[in-house]
């Protein structure tokens, strides 16, 4: 009889291959949709169906990965709604104070603040985050609120320093805080998601709300 062939390090007969080792991680269909992705799915679907209307199966379904999947991505609904207002707040935000910044005189500030917020409201990428910002602030979390709160002061206060300084240049048709509500109720109407296929682009329609609120035409 002839003795079997030595053993190899691996405790196996030479000529066979050990066994690959056992992947872990997570899987490649997690791997595949960004969290980016996934908050662009729930602001459109938060914005189209409501929050309340609006289950984490919705969210997976349409982002094309399981509801199992997108619990490694965010614990909750609740977060999912939190980490998108705070990306619109602080995009409103940077936005508002970079066109003061570069922005001269302040009826031109006013101006440049009209366009950054349409743009904002009207963008492709920031449309639903920020029509959620302003329809589901009451689904808010009360520990995210201060929060959220702060990055509100914090983008009106540029607009109230703008305004008082056209007001105290008597450029203004009406107090600032009128001024305020006049130009936000005119830029959040309900076809400001959808501005693209209306009669004004943001150019146009920036330049006739503020011309409407100051007292002497604008040089655009």
């Amino acid at each position: 009889m002839k003795p079997a062939p030595p053993l190899n390090g691996l405790g196996k007969t030479p000529g066979k291959q050990p066994k690959e080792p056992r992947k872990t991680g997570r899987p490649k269909s997690m791997d595949a949709v960004s969290r980016e992705r996934i908050l662009a799915t729930a602001a459109r679907l938060f914005s189209e169906r409501g929050y309340s209307g609006t289950t984490v199966r919705d969210v997976a379904g349409a982002a094309g990965i399981t509801a199992g999947s997108l619990f490694h991505h965010f614990p909750s609904k609740e977060q999912m709604l939190v980490e998108m207002l705070r990306e619109a707040s602080l995009t409103l935000c940077v936005g508002a104070e970079a066109v003061v910044a570069n922005t001269p005189r302040p009826e031109h500030r006013l101006l440049a603040l009209i366009r950054n917020e349409l743009e904002c409201l009207a963008g492709d990428k920031t449309k639903y985050h920020v029509a959620v910002l302003i329809s589901e602030w009451r689904s808010v979390p009360v520990s995210a609120k201060p929060e959220l709160k702060m990055l509100r002061r914090r983008y009106y206060a540029v607009w109230i320093d703008v305004l008082d300084q056209c007001h105290a240049r008597g450029a203004l048709r009406a107090s600032p805080d009128a001024v305020l509500k006049i130009i936000h109720g005119a830029n959040r109407g309900p076809d400001i998601p959808f501005r693209g296929k209306t009669a004004y682009s943001n150019e146009q329609f920036a330049a006739i709300l503020v011309s409407l609120v100051l007292t002497e035409p604008l040089d655009i």
